[in-house]
């Protein structure tokens, strides 16, 4: 690691750093905190998975916890937006945050002289993780505060994936905002640790055709490009599976799931779907049982516990369809017909929680999304044991779970979105020919290309 880099981050006042993929960012921030600065600094970045891997870097080089405070942009504006919703001018909801307005709200706050005298009597200084994954509210929000404390930011825009429906900052403002270049880190790091430096410097090199919305080559890369039909997809992921040795991911489309049968097909080998740290199918359903209308209500568990699991036989699912909507008719089978009996009337928190314990009895059945299925067990249990609102029992769920870690999650599904941050031993990535419309774009495979240390595979579906 660059000591070069770290004490130059460590001294400005502000500046940016280009950090590729793999090349040691996170190191870098450990290193500068731990060894360069003497008080206090803001860690900013933007998932929680990305937290809870600086904390955990912080914890093994023993850095003591008065040297930094590490949480989300997100999180951060929130908890000063949520005590002083009136003095951040925020009208949004003080439950479930309305993110839309955060940024700005707290951009308010710290205009504030109270705020101001809290912030600096707080830190010294802020460094914000992943700069790319900036949009314009957040970065308008560091920029004001760079108005009180230095503010070093680290990023590569090749990752710049996070728009989250909104525009990102682009990088070319970023390096005119924060004004001075403090470094390029610029060794593979995460592959020469896994000796595989071959493919490191191959990815290095090829960032000049991503930036230029190009693809590279794969003639004589370490990059193992073949193509597969649909039909074979799920026998040939299984046979990878059984090929490799270590933790390995499958990344797909970005825009849209897996197919059902090829995510149940790598479930029953052990495969974990990944989801996003706010839970956003289950806060979907949630909502809809606090205040949807009936259809809502119906049609949102319907396509939610049908989308949570797998291997469910054509009449469960009808059954459940029904139930759920109050169109059932008297079944012939006992526990069906105790269900219909004691739920007439459509989806409810009870008639939720008796599908989910019907469920886990049909044979052949597996959770596919099996955090959002826990959480929303625990949700509908305290609800029924202390009538608790649902959006209170999701947001305090939610926090619970926040920092549940994806980085020892051995076999996963996942997209761009959900393993940006990660490593794996193997990544697998699928793909079809209108890849650059549903899958991604040439960021997303460049973020897909880099998670896999010892071999990554590019599938290409064809017909």
């Amino acid at each position: 690691m660059s000591d070069a880099v770290c004490r130059a981050i460590a001294g400005a006042a502000s500046g940016y750093v280009d950090a590729p993929a793999g090349c040691g960012k996170t190191e870098s921030i450990v290193k500068t905190v731990g060894h360069f600065c003497d008080n206090p600094q803001l860690v900013l970045t933007h998932t929680h998975a990305g937290v809870g891997a600086l904390r955990q870097r912080f914890r093994d080089k023993q850095t003591p916890s008065r040297k930094c405070h590490v949480d989300t942009i997100a999180g951060w504006a929130w908890g000063w937006v949520r005590k002083y919703p009136i003095n951040a001018g925020y009208g949004g909801n003080t439950g479930i945050a309305e993110w839309n307005e955060v940024y700005g709200a707290c951009a308010n706050l710290l205009e504030k002289d109270f705020v101001r005298q809290g912030v600096l009597n707080s830190y010294s200084g802020v460094i914000v993780d992943e700069y790319q994954d900036c949009t314009l509210q957040m970065h308008r929000l560091i920029v004001q505060l760079k108005r009180i404390l230095p503010c070093r930011v680290l990023g590569d825009e090749l990752q710049g994936i996070f728009d989250f429906g909104k525009d990102l900052v682009s990088w070319a403002d970023v390096r005119a905002e924060f004004a001075q270049n403090l470094g390029a880190l610029d060794t593979p790091h995460r592959w020469i640790n896994a000796q595989n430096e071959r493919l490191g410097r191959w990815l290095l090199g090829s960032r000049a055709e991503f930036l230029q919305n190009r693809e590279p080559s794969y003639a004589g890369s370490p990059i193992d490009h073949r193509s597969v039909t649909f039909r074979e997809l799920s026998s040939e992921l299984i046979q990878i599976t059984h090929n490799r040795q270590g933790r390995i991911c499958v990344i797909g489309a970005k825009a849209h799931p897996f197919k059902s049968s090829v995510e149940t097909a790598l479930v029953n080998q052990g495969y974990r779907v990944l989801e996003p740290s706010e839970l956003s199918a289950l806060q979907k359903v949630v909502i809809a049982l606090a205040d949807g209308s009936a259809a809502v209500r119906n049609d949102t568990t319907v396509k939610f516990l049908l989308r949570a699991h797998g291997g469910l036989e054509a009449a469960d699912k009808e059954f459940i369809q029904k139930i759920l909507t109050g169109t059932a008719r008297q079944p012939r089978r006992a526990d069906r017909r105790a269900l219909w009996t004691k739920h007439p009337n459509g989806a409810t928190p009870a008639l939720v929680y008796d599908i989910l314990c019907y469920i886990e009895k049909c044979g052949g059945a597996c959770d596919k999304l099996r955090e959002s299925l826990s959480a929303l067990r625990c949700i509908l249990e305290q609800h029924q044991a202390t009538a608790t609102d649902l959006k209170t029992l999701y947001a305090d769920e939610i926090t619970k779970r926040k920092y549940h870690s994806r980085s020892k999650v051995f076999r996963c599904i996942g997209s761009t979105l959900l393993v940006k941050g990660l490593e794996f031993d193997h990544v697998v990535i699928v793909r079809s020919s209108d890849w650059l419309q549903s899958w991604g774009n040439h960021r997303d495979l460049y973020v897909a290309l880099t998670r896999g240390c010892k071999t990554t595979t590019l599938l290409e579906l064809v017909a």
